[in-house]
Parts: C-alpha cells; structure tokens; sequence
C-alpha cells in the first residue's frame, strides 16, 4: 500500500509549483510596462490581447493579469469587445503629475543634500556621467532610465520611502515624453545641465539650493511641455 502511494506522487504527477503563475504574471507586467513606458505601445493605439500573447510569447492567462494590473495604474483601458486602448495622458493630467512633483521633488533634493553620503554623490555622479557618453547617441530608452534612476536616487537618498513609491508611478507615466517626436536633443542638453546643477548643490550640502535647482529643472520641463502643446 505504501508503494502504491509513492506512486501516486511520483514527480510526473505533481503540480506546478506555487509561484510559477506569479511569475509569468510578474513578467508580462514588466514586458508590456516597459512597453507602455517606451510608448513602443502607442498613445491612443488599440490592440488585442491575442496581440499581445504573441509579441511577449507568453500565455493569454498571465498576460491577462498583467493588463489588469496596468489597467489599475492607469496606463492602458481594457474595452470589453474593442480591445486594450492604450491611454492617452492629457495636458491637464500631464501638469497635474508635475504638480505633485514641484510640490515633493525639491523637498527630496533639499534632504538629500542634507543626508547624501560621499558614496551618495559618487552614484549620481555616476549616473550623470553614464548619461553623458549617451547623449551623443540619442539612446532614449537608455537616456530616460538613467534620467529616472537619478531622480529615484534623489528621493531614496532624502531617506522617506512612502514618497519613494509615490513618485515612481509618477515618473514611470512621465518617462513617455523621451518618445514622442517632440522630444528633440536639446532637450537632452538641458536635462543634462539642470542635473548637474543639482549636483552641485548635493556636493556642496547645499539644501536650499538644491531645492532651487529641482523646482527651476520642473518649471523647464513644464515650460517645454506647454511650448509644444504635447499630450503622453
């Protein structure tokens, strides 16, 4: 009878292990994230679900999860009998986003000037140099990862986790503009220039200065948002 039993739960028999749904659930966010973040998905565009499967290679069980999730975020739409819209970000919502940012973003600088460490410094330095031998290339994909990850720095060095998680989903939308026709490269120039003024100021544990520099590199942004009339 023991035998039998063994049997029974031999490894052909079992189950998946818990978690591989996860995973693949996991994976496809991330693929039609980075995606929707690319604007590889376009603004605006309609695609199906059969669609979707076929261009990450995965299952329509995960990949129906992941949109669910993203729908949640509000990156995309899911419209029964039409399809996924891929949502389109309004002027207004564009500005409201920079709104909460103006709002935190110079706070963080000003705590991270306060709080940075010498190894701090050496990150962003790092990360403002990385960015600097890919500006000549136009790399926009890399351009915008290291443009979001000094930022994410910023806030993760001014030391209050909460505003780390309420600004990334801020950022994350955001970082559409890098694609959008646009985009041209003198506004990597001034990205570059206004990051480095930021620098300056965390080198110098300047707080009052460093919220200055984050509140006029915002304004820009926003200026040359407003100049182009440009929706996400």
């Amino acid at each position: 009878m023991a035998r039998n039993a063994r049997a029974k739960t031999s490894p052909s028999s079992r189950s998946a292990p818990k978690g591989a749904g996860k995973t693949l659930q996991a994976l496809a966010y991330d693929l039609i994230k980075e995606r929707l973040v690319s604007a590889r998905y376009i603004p605006g565009q309609f695609l199906q679900e059969s669609t979707i499967c076929d261009d990450l290679k995965l299952g329509r069980t995960p990949v129906h999860q992941a949109l669910h999730q993203l729908q949640q975020e509000g990156l995309l739409e899911i419209i029964p009998r039409k399809g996924i819209f891929i949502k389109v970000e309004s002027l207004s919502e564009i500005f409201t986003a920079l709104e909460v940012r103006a709002l935190i973003e110079p706070y963080c600088a000003s705590q991270c000037a306060e709080r940075a460490t010498l190894a701090d410094i050496a990150e962003l330095k790092n990360i403002l140099n990385e960015f600097e031998k890919l500006r000549e290339k136009s790399d926009s994909i890399r351009l915008m990862e290291l443009d979001r990850r000094f930022h994410t720095t910023i806030a993760r060095v001014a030391g209050n986790k909460l505003i780390v998680e309420v600004l990334r989903p801020i950022h994350e939308r955001m970082s559409r503009l890098w694609f959008m026709p646009h985009w041209q490269f003198a506004d990597y120039d001034m990205t570059s220039t206004e990051h480095h003024e930021l620098l300056k100021a965390f080198e110098r544990h300047d707080a009052s200065a460093a919220a200055e520099a984050m509140k006029g590199h915002i304004e820009s942004l926003r200026k040359r948002i407003l100049a182009t009339g440009s929706t996400l």
